[in-house]
């Protein structure tokens, strides 16, 4: 049986597009320093976006500190 011929509109499947996980800057065990606006801006984007820690390979504990001291550091001003 002969193969049908690829449509025009077909895709190449998406696996390719999955960013791998970066190696975390910090260890599973270590809690996240609030104040240590150095260490907080690893974890945003160069548009100021916070990198999901899916990409970033920290554990949802330290996801949700990186959370709370990425905005106050936005509030305060130290973080654009």
């Amino acid at each position: 049986m002969p193969m049908k011929p690829k449509r025009p509109g077909s895709r190449k499947p998406k696996t390719d597009l999955v960013p791998r996980k970066r190696q975390p800057f910090i260890e599973p065990t270590e809690l996240v320093d609030i104040n240590n606006v150095e260490l907080l801006s690893h974890f945003i984007t160069e548009y100021g976006k916070i990198i999901p820690a899916r990409v970033s390979g920290v554990t949802a504990l330290q996801q949700r500190h990186i959370k709370k001291g990425i905005r106050r550091a936005r509030n305060m001003g130290l973080l654009a």
